[in-house]
């Protein structure tokens, strides 16, 4: 009596449950796949992400420039025909700081 008939298993059924799941291509496969979505992501997010603006332009309002001070809060400088202004705008209010000239 052989052991296959003992278990009732074929010799290519213990074959495979004796082989590695993992083996060096499977790995090699799973780091050459990460490698490409990482690329994907940091293309994404270098060249297509800073073209598409969520603010439109405006006819009669311009952002002249944009600085966040804090993680919620942010300066802008809003320029309107010859008249521009510095705001601060946080997630609760926005205030105008003063009327300012730009050259």
């Amino acid at each position: 009596m052989t052991l296959s008939t003992v278990l009732g298993a074929s010799p290519e059924t213990l074959v495979l449950q004796s082989s590695p799941v993992v083996t060096t291509g499977y790995v090699m496969q799973v780091i050459l796949s990460l490698a490409v979505v990482v690329a994907i992501i940091y293309v994404v997010g270098r060249y297509l992400m800073p073209k598409l603006k969520v603010a439109g332009t405006g006819k009669f309002i311009q952002v002249l420039d944009r600085v966040m001070l804090e993680p919620q809060v942010t300066a802008y400088i809003l320029k309107t025909g010859k008249k521009s202004w510095l705001v601060v705008a946080s997630n609760k209010n926005v205030e105008k700081i003063s009327e300012i000239e730009i050259e």
